[in-house]
């Protein structure tokens, strides 16, 4: 199935959305989302290192390199050292090297800003509320992606309703500035700094697939 609609923008361009493409983007959300809440688990590592696995050019360095480690030290091991090297990247005491939220990145450096704030308006608009509201800010970087994930699910249930023209062209719209107003402000420099701190293929590829996600 395939919708075709042509949106205002600046471009006027025409925009194409499959049922295929939706399910695609809606499962890559997921998994980043995943990445950044919990820390890797067996299964997850499994379903991963499939995922990674099938992105650009498998013969890459890269590539070659994951598979390389794995095969090296087993699937065990290479989890512990992966979840030692997330630790380090994201959780470190005193400094982390990683920050995952997007007021660090977009404002004064501090969390809990403006930033924040607006990020919170756009859940609210959309009906949603964060379970740890006051424990977890806003912004992170989970967070994000969990609610793009959500309104792609929206929009995929719209696209296989008759006659909802309309409320398909305003979700695409409303996606369109979230990921301008916010993922694109933040998530390309949030994978810089994982591709400067780890030199681990595994966290680098990871980042090259996070900032290819929000790409225009």
């Amino acid at each position: 199935m395939l919708i075709v609609f042509q949106l205002s923008s600046k471009e006027d361009s025409v925009m194409e959305l499959s049922i295929q493409d939706l399910k695609a983007q809606i499962n890559f959300y997921n998994f980043f989302s995943t990445f950044f809440r919990e820390k890797p688990s067996t299964e997850w590592l499994k379903s991963a290192l499939e995922i990674v696995g099938s992105w650009g050019d498998t013969s890459s360095p890269i590539h070659q390199q994951i598979q390389e480690n794995v095969q090296k030290s087993g699937l065990d091991q290479y989890l512990n050292s992966l979840t030692q090297e997330y630790e380090r990247l994201f959780f470190a005491p005193g400094h982390v090297p990683v920050n995952l939220y997007e007021s660090v990145y977009c404002g004064s450096g501090l969390l809990m800003q403006e930033t924040t704030v607006n990020v919170r308006q756009h859940y609210l608009r959309a009906g949603l509320v964060v379970k740890s509201l006051y424990s977890i800010p806003d912004d992170h970087v989970a967070t994000e992606l969990e609610f793009m994930q959500f309104l792609l699910q929206k929009l995929l249930e719209l696209v296989q309703q008759d006659g909802a023209e309309k409320d398909i062209k305003e979700m695409m719209i409303y996606q369109s500035e979230f990921i301008s107003e916010h993922l694109q402000q933040w998530i390309p420099t949030l994978a810089e700094t994982m591709r400067a701190n780890s030199t681990e293929p595994f966290f680098q590829l990871i980042s090259i697939g996070l900032e290819s996600l929000v790409e225009e």
